[in-house]
């Protein structure tokens, strides 16, 4: 009785495929439409690309205002600047394109004794870039002091030199890769989505017809058939049954409902199985035409269709 019931279940969720079910209709063709050739104009260059900044500087050092320890101190002041440059991975260069770290030192003057300095940073412009100027006095203090300050404030400079480094970098990818999207001749979807060109063809099953309605009460009316053979036969084979154990000669039978719910679950078979043909047919039906037919010396009607 329940492999009935389970054989009656597949029937209803997985129908053959194809059975009771129309022909797809054909899209129509589209229409070619032609389009006048596109003009040839002079291809356009390239785009010269922006070149990007080399983490490198040059270093300036004038200590011609600085007295007499002016020669003995500038090495020094070389030497610690370049020391900073390498913690934050700038070398030296002599490029005139390269940023350039300038450092004067002078004399106080007068009765003071000491030195004052400048450390700017520029490039391409004699305007120090953002954070890169500093100024700076040490007062009554001796030369090895004053190259440890101006050493201490070469670093701060130079982390601004880092920073705007990274930032130029950056703008100059940037602006590279607009240009270059810019300059791209257009993509072949592009041309592809012109009027009167074919539609994607859609994914298999997304032209599918439905299933016949006729089927679909023939493949409900089967399974409701084979449930009830199957409990009409499970009824009717049953032994007799007491009611009561003090009471033998009172027993309930089940045969007479069995055999009258094999009747009924037959009959509803039948019927599912007549509707099941008939919708079949008419889909069937709606798969062929007739068409007039033309050849050489002959007229006719053609009849045409999937079976």
């Amino acid at each position: 009785m329940y492999a009935s019931i389970l054989v009656a279940l597949s029937l209803v969720l997985s129908p053959a495929p194809g059975v009771c079910r129309s022909a797809p209709s054909q899209p129509a063709q589209a229409e070619r439409v032609l389009l006048p050739p596109a003009s040839r104009g002079v291809p356009k260059p390239p785009p010269a690309k922006r070149e990007r900044l080399a983490a490198s500087a040059s270093v300036a050092i004038d200590t011609a205002a600085a007295g007499e320890e002016g020669q003995l101190m500038n090495p020094r002041i070389q030497a610690r600047v370049v020391d900073a440059m390498k913690a934050f991975n700038i070398t030296e260069g002599k490029d005139a394109g390269l940023p350039q770290v300038a450092i004067k030192v002078s004399e106080l003057g007068g009765d003071a004794i000491g030195w004052s300095y400048t450390i700017d940073v520029r490039h391409g412009s004699d305007q120090a870039i953002s954070g890169g100027s500093l100024r700076g006095e040490c007062v009554d203090c001796i030369e090895k002091e004053l190259v440890e300050k101006v050493g201490t404030d070469a670093r701060l400079a130079l982390q601004q030199l880092r920073v705007y480094i990274d930032e130029y970098n950056a703008k100059v990818d940037a602006d590279n890769k607009q240009a270059e999207a810019a300059a791209a001749p257009p993509s072949a979807e592009a041309g592809a989505a012109t009027p009167g060109a074919p539609e994607a063809a859609a994914g298999p099953g997304a032209d599918a017809s439905p299933m016949h309605p006729l089927c679909k009460a023939g493949i409900g009316l089967m399974a409701a058939g084979v449930v009830g053979i199957g409990v009409g036969i499970g009824l009717a084979v049953l032994p007799d049954r007491q009611i009561d154990p003090n009471i033998g000669y009172e027993l309930r039978s089940t045969t007479v409902p069995g055999y009258v719910t094999l009747g009924i679950g037959g009959a509803a078979a039948l019927a599912g199985v007549a509707l099941f043909v008939v919708g079949h047919r008419k889909a069937r039906a709606s798969q062929t035409a007739l068409v007039p037919s033309f050849g050489a010396g002959v007229v006719g009607l053609q009849w045409s269709g999937r079976f």
